[in-house]
């Protein structure tokens, strides 16, 4: 696939994760139940992860930075216009997520040679 499509892919998905944190609070009330919400945070990064991964094969420190404002937008931006409230623990979540999503796939680099 051409770069320029995996990082369209990466740009729609970024999209996704904010449209998603603006769905207002009361519509989500469910997903609090016994934490349920952290694994959707870990499970929703962690494929961000994987997609920036696949994207950036580069060891630029620059798109690493600004990999990691996604999260802090996600939380403390995006969900406090939807009327949510910041949860420090979301925010965790969201970035071992986004690491296991980006170790995975060096994992996956590593043992399977292209």
């Amino acid at each position: 696939m051409k770069l320029y499509r995996r990082k369209n892919v990466l740009y729609l998905y970024i999209v996704f994760i904010f449209l998603i944190s603006l769905i207002p609070s009361h519509s989500v009330q469910v997903i609090h139940v016994f934490g349920i919400d952290k694994l959707f945070h870990l499970v929703e990064y962690l494929i961000l992860g994987l997609i920036f991964k696949y994207t950036i094969n580069q060891k630029n420190n620059a798109y690493y930075f600004l990999i990691l404002i996604v999260p802090i937008l996600d939380e403390f931006g995006v969900q406090r216009l939807s009327g949510r409230t910041i949860d420090p623990w979301d925010f965790i979540f969201n970035l071992i997520g986004l690491c296991l999503g980006m170790m995975i796939k060096e994992y996956i680099d590593k043992r399977i040679k292209y």
